[in-house]
């Protein structure tokens, strides 16, 4: 009778592979492509952009690459690893007509490719020139980047995390690590009619001056440490500074907190100094909000007097895409020159 076997721990030669990571694509817009060299074996190379930790770019060849199997009239496209370390991914890149989507999109399918330090992968042949040219809009070809990759598989091993966020989280609002006391509520200006006030129950919240002068200096400047007099704040909803005082701790504000007091938030992180979460509600303000030509000047106004650059983006995008439906029927005489 044979002896019965123990089975001892796996012993594995290198990291294995991570879960595969979601699509991620991007557009690269090469300009004027009918003006751009038509010699074969020319060139024409994109900025590099980042993904997965390796940057890449995109090289075009407009009137076809040198490499054998290239063939006379077609454009070649390949996608280089410009990093020092090798990555192993998939890619494809796709061209689609700009207008008419019953038109056959080209696009490239490849199974996993091994990409070592600045060598590129592609196809020779992607599609003829002439049939390329007919696929601009306004003269631009573009291209869209599809990319995904394995994720880092998780170490077996336990590794600690730096524990400074969590331990300054431990003294969120604690009375006995804080040296600051502010007592907010009084009148809030109504979100449906700024011209009224509310009135909220003041609500009195403690921090730490440190905490404030690296991440609300303008709050900072309101009060001293180790002063017992409490800080009165008017203006400010107690919830949404609940939240501003949190994300100065570390803590994140969940993205359904953002989306319902976007405005609120904004008002309080941009008078008070905390840049990074003006610009987090900002950007959900701007994905949330419809711009249309009756709301259109409102929110131009508004985005103009809090500088939000992105959300002013978005309404100057729609002004240029609806010019025809607003010219006439909307006044920018109230409109400051920016």
């Amino acid at each position: 009778m044979e002896a019965a076997v123990k089975v001892a721990e796996d012993v594995h030669v290198g990291a294995p592979p991570g879960p595969l990571s979601d699509w991620v694509m991007r557009k690269v817009h090469f300009h004027g492509f009918a003006g751009l060299p038509t010699a074969r074996g020319v060139s024409v190379k994109s900025p590099e952009f980042s993904c997965f930790g390796h940057q890449w770019l995109v090289v075009l060849y407009p009137g076809g690459g040198r490499l054998e199997g290239s063939k006379e009239g077609h454009v070649s496209v390949y996608l280089h690893n410009q990093s020092p370390e090798s990555i192993q991914a998939y890619f494809k890149f796709v061209l689609k007509h700009p207008t008419d989507q019953t038109k056959r999109s080209f696009e490239t399918g490849y199974a996993i490719q091994s990409f070592v330090a600045r060598e590129g992968k592609g196809r020779h042949n992607f599609a003829k020139r002439e049939t390329v040219l007919t696929y601009l809009n306004n003269g631009t070809l573009t291209l869209e980047v599809h990319l995904r990759s394995h994720k880092k598989a998780e170490s077996n091993g336990y590794v600690p995390s730096n524990p400074c966020s969590g331990n300054l989280l431990k003294g969120f609002n604690n009375e006995e690590m804080s040296d600051v006391t502010f007592e907010v509520g009084g009148e809030v200006e109504s979100a449906a009619n700024r011209r009224k006030r509310a009135k909220t129950t003041p609500t009195t919240f403690h921090a730490g001056h440190l905490i404030l002068k690296l991440n609300a200096p303008a709050l900072a400047d309101m009060c001293r440490p180790g002063n017992e007099a409490t800080v009165p704040i008017d203006g400010v909803d107690p919830e949404v500074f609940k939240m501003m005082l949190y994300f100065c701790y570390g803590g994140k504000v969940g993205k359904e907190e953002l989306a319902a007091n976007a405005k609120a938030i904004i008002e309080a992180a941009d008078r008070f100094g905390i840049v990074n979460l003006k610009l987090q509600a900002e950007a959900v303000l701007a994905k949330q909000t419809d711009i249309t030509v009756d709301n259109m000047l409102d929110n131009l106004l508004y985005a103009n007097s809090k500088n939000l650059a992105l959300f002013q983006e978005k309404i100057m995008d729609f002004v240029a895409e609806n010019g025809d439906r607003i010219v006439g029927n909307v006044s920018f005489d109230d409109v400051p020159d920016v």
